[in-house]
């Protein structure tokens, strides 16, 4: 389980994180859905999770080890991993080339990423695997600048899974991503989640999205918690509908 205990962080006199205490992965493979209107620290919880930030109060727990004072990179050789909003690919590598770097990265081999040392098999099997679940056989051999918005979303979240996660936190995984590809890319991104066991956080702002995915919906608002249970409080919860969608009851 990957939990926020007392998560505080200001930034002079704003208050990101307000006292956030929060669990994820109560079940594998939960898909938890972050709301919140702008300004409420969705991404500062992010960012304090996998280590961009460091607390000013409380701490990050991990299967139950304290990864407060681990780095990023120790954070995802331990299983946590995350997806940005503007997708950090390799511009002129393939989408090959793009998973299998992260790959061998996971591997601690990047040293050997462009020979045919012993043991790539097992490497191409894995690459060849996210390939598929991601639906990306069609555009296998294309440099990742050529590709359409939804396949570079893709992409760059095969790319943590190839990081072989068990916790992955994605920041706006459709965003920028056109109507007509956006479920699409969410429906792919779950399925693959569920088939994996992966638990994923995921910021989003697309509240159609949130409410036919989520297992579990976080709202917050100002920094602080303002709910947490099931996506049904986006109909019954008349403040968090005031706050997300401006609806007055």
């Amino acid at each position: 389980m990957l939990e926020a205990r007392g998560l505080e962080k200001t930034f002079g006199r704003i208050t990101a994180t307000d006292d956030v205490t929060l669990k994820f992965g109560r079940e594998e493979g939960e898909l938890v859905f972050i709301v919140g209107p702008n300004g409420a620290g969705k991404t500062t919880l992010v960012n304090l999770l996998t280590g961009l930030l460091t607390p000013d109060e409380g701490a990050v727990v991990m299967d139950g080890e304290d990864i407060t004072a681990m780095s990023p990179d120790e954070r995802v050789h331990a299983g946590l991993a995350r997806s940005f909003q503007v997708v950090r690919v390799f511009e002129d590598m393939t989408v090959r080339e793009n998973i299998r770097t992260v790959v061998l990265a996971r591997r601690k081999r990047t040293r050997s990423m462009f020979s045919l040392a012993d043991g790539h098999e097992e490497v191409e099997v894995t690459v060849a695997d996210l390939i598929e679940k991601f639906r990306l056989e069609d555009v296998t051999d294309s440099v990742a600048e050529e590709l359409p918005h939804g396949d570079r979303k893709l992409l760059d979240v095969a790319m943590s899974f190839g990081l072989d996660p068990n916790y992955l936190l994605l920041d706006e995984p459709t965003s920028g991503v056109s109507t007509r590809e956006k479920e699409y890319v969410i429906e792919t991104i779950v399925e693959v989640s569920r088939a994996e066991g992966v638990t994923t956080v995921t910021i989003e702002h697309d509240m159609d999205i949130v409410t036919e995915y989520a297992d579990r919906l976080v709202a917050l608002h100002q920094g602080a918690v303002h709910g947490d249970g099931t996506p049904e409080m986006l109909e019954t919860d008349d403040e968090l509908r005031r706050l997300l969608l401006g609806v007055e009851t």
